[in-house]
């Protein structure tokens, strides 16, 4: 967005984990990122501190043309001029409608969606699926508020990226955290006969190991040589991990946009979603589908990938086609154009 004629973007983050913001010079101390020391936990919260206290004065002398918070919070609405226009970009609305318990509804991040929604100049929403569920939860909110814009993906791989060391010869790949809606133990128990038979694994990548819940589960189930976790230190990590699977499995009950099924498009890596949520609307015909909790409709398609050649070249070559149009080109132009508009 910054290279953009007439367009400078402030602040840049204090202070971030976040590889990617360090990589591309939009946070600061990154040399505390990779260094343990007594009292670092101390220094990062009068960091963060001070940068909270730094964007309140900037959002109070009003020195911008629009306001555009990363995530949702809500402390800055009480100081924003009132001739300020902010944009607020919704990721999903999970708590909201995966979540059946008030405790768990009335989140914090639910509470903030409450406070800024309603009162956003204007909505971008990642996917058509989190513009019609946001427009569910708020439905006095003009549909004329809110834009689809897509993500992209940085991904590309080269022909000479190299292999994990140790990889299983032949594997399924899960990649992310394991809890609730991402419906990872019903993956791994539908699965488990399966794996045993035909000598594969199921590898879960990123996120944290296996926990002691987890790892019972494992147990119980006979699944401890079958089910595998890998720690992800780098995007070339994971180009490996995607390039050498059978097939990507994202069997998530929700999702706002689904980055993963890019980054296996662009990898060649063969997906298998389960039919919901935003699935269907960002991966198109490039991928197989199995009906949520249908146990020998998953094992056909994981079949399928495994054994059919010719279905999945076409799926691979589908994807590659697929994920050309998801660039982060275009998903700035159609940012700066929902800016223009607000301005102009």
């Amino acid at each position: 967005m910054a290279r953009q004629p007439a367009f400078k973007i402030s602040p840049s983050k204090f202070y971030s984990a976040n590889i990617y913001l360090a990589n591309n010079n939009l946070s600061n101390f990154n040399w505390l990122r990779n260094t343990g020391f007594k009292g670092k936990k101390k220094l990062e919260k009068l960091i963060l501190k001070k940068e909270t206290y730094s964007i309140t004065n900037q959002i109070k002398r009003g020195g911008f043309d629009i306001f555009h918070p990363t995530y949702y919070d809500a402390a800055f609405l009480k100081y924003i001029p009132h001739n300020k226009p902010f944009v607020l970009t919704v990721h999903d609305m999970i708590h909201e409608s995966y979540y059946d318990k008030l405790n768990e509804y009335l989140s914090e991040e639910t509470l903030h969606k409450i406070a800024l929604i309603p009162k956003a100049a204007h909505i971008i929403a990642v996917s058509h699926y989190t513009k019609n569920q946001v427009l569910k939860y708020f439905p006095a909110l003009d549909e004329k508020k809110i834009s689809v814009i897509y993500h992209g993906t940085n991904f590309k791989p080269s022909a000479d990226s190299k292999k994990i060391p140790g990889l299983p010869a032949k594997y399924l790949l899960f990649i992310g955290i394991k809890k609730h809606y991402k419906n990872f133990f019903w993956l791994a128990e539908s699965l488990g006969d399966y794996l045993k038979e035909n000598n594969i694994k199921l590898l879960c990548a990123g996120g944290f190991d296996f926990d002691a819940y987890e790892n019972e589960f494992l147990l119980l189930h006979d699944l401890k040589q079958h089910v595998k976790h890998i720690a992800v230190n780098s995007d070339d990590d994971l180009i490996s991990l995607y390039k050498n699977a059978e097939c990507f499995v994202f069997p998530s009950l929700a999702e706002g946009f689904g980055m993963p099924i890019l980054e296996a498009f662009a990898c060649g890596c063969p997906v298998l979603l389960a039919n919901s949520s935003c699935f269907p609307e960002i991966a198109g015909d490039a991928a197989l589908y199995f009906e949520p909790g249908n146990k020998q409709d998953l094992l056909q398609k994981v079949a399928t990938l495994c054994h059919d050649k010719t279905a999945n070249r076409e799926l691979i070559k589908k994807g590659t086609e697929r994920v050309s149009s998801f660039t982060w080109e275009r998903c700035v132009a159609q940012h700066v154009e929902v800016y223009n508009s607000l301005v102009n």
